[in-house]
């Protein structure tokens, strides 16, 4: 079953907010940046020295942080709260028309003959029930990020906490595309992410994989994918000015980090459409080459 996968980042991606700097707003009453300079204050990593500086993930700093924040606010991190926060969340203009008009590929005579079926992925170092909110299913199949669990750890408390129970940073994203390929996501009981599968039994081959992202926090997974033959794509906020452009975006290109870096237009004459569905079409070509009708 010959899928084709396409991942997308979220955060700079898809929206050119930060979503989860719209909770930090909501909860804390600061702007994002004072709570991420904190975050980085807590891992004290100004205050080591080179030769015992190691860089560790902020995820499970900030998230923990951000649940004390809750806590205070008696706010608990789940979906009624969660349904307030994604009203402000503005997508780019006609995202979920371009998702929905690439799955629709599927539907094409070429496509159905070799069985061809397109999905839709989010792969996010921000809030998972959040983004949820965003896309229903029938665009997105399956969704990463940070996750809370609300429980009470005993009958006598008060108010429940918001415990920490997944952390994405930009390196766990790359176990997601190892899920996505497998598809042990469909089947987490069944299938472990690092079980063998065989290259027939695969959800999705890397080479049938395309991962969508904005800088440098997506290198880990855009390497993944493209050393193992799929594509890799850079989109940046066409609103960027000329020097945020040369310092987030012109390395990208120079170091040759994806194979297309291009604006975060989704319009049906945008490059990026144009380009996700030439390369849709070319890998339903390929297995139509090796298909025994």
């Amino acid at each position: 079953m010959p899928n084709i996968a396409i991942v997308w980042d979220f955060d700079g991606t898809l929206t050119a907010e930060d979503s989860t700097g719209l909770v930090i707003e909501d909860l804390a009453g600061k702007q994002p940046d004072e709570f991420w300079a904190y975050i980085k204050n807590l891992r004290g990593e100004d205050d080591k020295r080179d030769w015992e500086h190691i860089l560790a993930s902020d995820a499970p700093i900030w998230m923990y942080a951000l649940s004390r924040i809750a806590f205070a606010k008696r706010t608990p991190l789940n979906e009624i709260y969660f349904q307030l926060v994604r009203r402000k969340i503005k997508l780019y203009p006609q995202v979920k028309q371009l998702l929905k008009n690439i799955k629709s590929l599927a539907d094409e005579k070429s496509f159905k003959r070799t069985k061809t079926s397109i999905y839709h992925f989010i792969v996010s170092a921000g809030l998972h029930d959040l983004i949820r909110l965003v896309f229903d299913r029938s665009i997105v199949e399956h969704v990463w990020g940070c996750r809370y669990e609300v429980i009470k750890s005993d009958e006598n408390d008060a108010f429940p906490e918001s415990v920490p129970v997944y952390c994405m940073d930009e390196t766990v994203k790359t176990r997601a595309l190892f899920e996505i390929s497998k598809g042990t996501f469909s089947k987490p009981k069944a299938h472990h992410v690092n079980a063998y599968v065989p290259d027939s039994e695969l959800f999705c081959p890397f080479e049938n994989m395309i991962y969508i992202g904005d800088g440098f926090s997506d290198v880990p997974a855009l390497s993944l994918v493209r050393s193992k033959g799929g594509t890799g794509i850079i989109v940046y906020d066409p609103g960027l000015t000329r020097t945020k452009r040369k310092t987030k975006i012109d390395p990208l290109r120079r170091d040759k980090r994806a194979d297309l870096v291009t604006e975060a237009i989704f319009s049906k004459s945008s490059e990026l459409y144009k380009a996700l569905r030439a390369k849709c079409i070319q890998i339903q070509q390929k297995h139509a080459a090796h298909t025994v009708y």
